[in-house]
C-alpha cells in the first residue's frame, strides 16, 4: 500500500504544478518551454506506472461497508465525470464556465468509487485523488487560474458527446482495462 500512496502523492503534487503559474513557469523555464510538456508527459505516466504497480500488490482490507445503493451511484457519478472530461478536452463555453472540468471530473470519480468500494487500496486512490482535485480547484481559483479564452462554436455539443462515449467505452472496457467488470453478466443469466 505505501506504493500506491506514494504514487498518489507524487502524481498529486506534480499535477498542482498547473494550479499555481508562477510555479510552473519556474519548472518551465527549469527545464525550458519545449521540453516541460513531454517531461510532464512522461512523470505522469511514471506516476500512474507506479500507482497501478501499487494497486496491484495492494492486498484487499475492509476499512468500511458502502452502501448498497453506492455501485448504482456510482454510474451517475461516472457519467458526470466523463462529461466533465469531454468538456476538458474541447474549447468550449461550457469549458469557460466550469473553469477548471478536469478537477470536477477527478471529483466526480473519486467520489462515486468511494461510494462503491470500501477497501484501503480504495480509500487511498480514490480518497487520495479526491483531496488532491479539491486541493487544486481552490489553489487554482486563488492564483486566478483560468482556461484559454479561446472558444470554439460548436465544441459544446462536440464535448457533451465525446463525454458520453468515453463513457459508453469505459463501460465496456473496465473489465479488461481495470480487472473489475462494470456489470456482472453471471447474475442476468442466473448464474
Amino acid at each position: 500500500m505505501i506504493l500506491l500512496a506514494l504514487g498518489v502523492l507524487a502524481t498529486s503534487l506534480m499535477h498542482l504544478v498547473a494550479a499555481v503559474p508562477s510555479l510552473k513557469s519556474r519548472v518551465k523555464a527549469g527545464v525550458g518551454e519545449r521540453a516541460y510538456g513531454p517531461l510532464f508527459g512522461l512523470a505522469s505516466l511514471v506516476g500512474i506506472a507506479i500507482i497501478v504497480a501499487g494497486w496491484k500488490l495492494s492486498d484487499f482490507v475492509a476499512v468500511y461497508e458502502p452502501p448498497a445503493w453506492g455501485r448504482h451511484a456510482n454510474f451517475g457519478f461516472m457519467l458526470a465525470a466523463f462529461l466533465c472530461f469531454g468538456i476538458f478536452l474541447f474549447r468550449g463555453r461550457l469549458r469557460q464556465l466550469l473553469r477548471f472540468p478536469m478537477g470536477f471530473a477527478v471529483i466526480f470519480w473519486a467520489t462515486g468509487h468511494l461510494l462503491a468500494n470500501g477497501d484501503l487500496a480504495s480509500l487511498i486512490l480514490f480518497g487520495g485523488f479526491l483531496l488532491y482535485a479539491v486541493a487544486h480547484i481552490v489553489i487554482g481559483i486563488a492564483n486566478g487560474v483560468r482556461p484559454s479564452p479561446e472558444v470554439r462554436g460548436g465544441h459544446d455539443l462536440v464535448s457533451l458527446v465525446m463525454g458520453v462515449a468515453l463513457y459508453g467505452v469505459m463501460v465496456q472496457l473496465h473489465g479488461a482495462l481495470i480487472g473489475v467488470p462494470v456489470f456482472d453478466v453471471s447474475q442476468w443469466a442466473g448464474g
